[in-house]
């Protein structure tokens, strides 16, 4: 997934024009500055940017560095329980990993104490369930992408196709649309990542998830064997490579009109209206998904368990920063999971698909809150494919990773 991103010359420009972050008093200023790390892309530049102007000047100091340097330095830290790291930059799956570790402040209380203050109800409950593990919070959201239904217009008004609103529907409509070189949907299938996401999709929409409250795998119950098996189905109406296509083959087939819609990231929306990369500019529109339960993810800030500095002031930073006013301008590099900021007249007419984005916002679903997910991924997956290839009967390649996902977790200790 990638992020939207600015030049260099746009992001000091909205950082100039953000100087109105208010000041936050730090209790212990005494301590030294807090310290942030975090990796380094234009969107993180201008809100760490926004930390620092929370603060007075020389209260927070902040090193930006790439993704894997920021979360070795962050690992080797907080599992020292050394106080030298106060906030850390982690994404949804990372934030999960040292949740489970212990080397995150909780910070419900806090939420609870500043909700009002800081308008924390503006973020939908798939972005609280994001920045959440075991039921608590530990991130503040800054960052946020969802997966959205990408459709031809022209299509499906030339055809007098009704927009799908269930996963039937999607199918009848992919059917009926596929004719000559236009396929009826694209299938992000590639291991394991393009695969997971769109079996996420699939197994939420229709099926019941992924594991009950016991984490105990559920996708190969009848729900979850009805929603591979409309997968499975649902390939025959794909471009042909769908099993190695990531999110890269995907976009170029809608831009291209090498098929009539189908799932794909927020990130990608942009280039649909590109003229230089979109033969279809304009004609390309966007809708919350049917059925929803696609994936959305979201990256943000943490409070290190083991900081001594003053978590009020800690907070009060954060919340400052992924403030209504703050993504305001933060929405210029990146979608900003604040419902308020999706839904402001003005980015819409900039953003066509900021509509899209809020409604997928909130029908969305993160992957399971389990620090072992994208293991438990890879292996579904493989069966996954294994089914929608023909490789294996559907309810027989589920029941095999049902077997194999549990003999995992079981060595991981998440059974008594």
């Amino acid at each position: 997934m990638s992020r939207t991103s600015l030049t260099r010359r746009s992001l000091i420009g909205a950082a100039a024009a953000t100087a109105f972050a208010p000041y936050v008093k730090p209790a212990n200023a005494a301590a030294g500055p807090i310290r942030v790390i975090s990796h380094r892309q234009p969107a993180l530049e201008y809100y760490t940017d926004q930390m620092k102007k929370a603060l007075p000047e020389g209260q927070v100091s902040v090193e930006l560095m790439p993704i894997d340097k920021e979360v070795e330095l962050a690992s080797i830290t907080m599992s020292s329980k050394s106080d030298a790291i106060d906030v850390a930059y982690l994404n949804d799956t990372t934030m999960q990993k040292f949740a489970a570790s212990g080397w995150l402040e909780p910070l419900d209380d806090l939420w609870a104490k500043y909700k009002a203050e800081f308008k924390l109800d503006d973020f939908p409950k798939s972005v609280i369930d994001s920045i959440s593990y075991n039921g608590r919070i530990y991130s503040m959201p800054i960052l946020t992408n969802t997966e959205m239904f990408f459709y031809r217009e022209d299509l499906f008004k030339e055809s007098g196709t009704a927009l799908p609103k269930t996963m039937q529907e999607y199918f009848d409509a992919a059917k009926k649309l596929h004719q000559g070189r236009v396929s009826g949907t694209v299938m992000t299938l590639k291991p394991v990542d393009g695969c997971l996401n769109e079996s996420h999709w699939y197994l939420n929409a229709i099926g019941e998830g992924w594991f009950d409250k016991d984490w105990k795998p559920i996708f190969n119950q009848p729900a979850g064997v009805k929603a591979i098996n409309l997968m499975k189905e649902m390939t025959a109406f794909a471009p042909r490579g769908f099993t190695s296509a990531a999110n890269d083959e995907s976009t170029i087939n809608l831009q291209q009109g090498l098929a009539a819609m189908g799932l794909q990231w927020f990130t990608r929306a942009a280039s649909m209206d590109d003229e230089k990369k979109s033969r279809f500019v304009g004609k390309i529109n966007w809708t919350a998904p049917p059925g929803g339960g696609q994936r959305i993810a979201n990256d943000g800030y943490a409070i290190s368990k083991f900081s001594s500095k003053d978590k009020d002031a800690i907070f009060k930073m954060l919340a400052t920063a992924a403030s209504q006013q703050s993504m305001q301008k933060g929405a210029e590099l990146a979608m900003p999971p604040r419902l308020s900021v999706l839904a402001d007249p003005e980015l819409n007419k900039k953003y066509r698909w900021y509509a899209a984005a809020r409604s997928s916002l909130e029908v969305g679903k993160p992957f399971p809150s389990m620090p072992d997910f994208l293991d438990v991924g890879a292996i579904v997956t493989r069966y996954i494919l294994q089914a929608v290839t023909n490789e294996k009967e559907v309810k027989v390649a589920l029941d095999m990773a049902a077997k194999e996902t549990t003999e995992l977790l079981q060595s991981r200790g998440y059974y008594k």
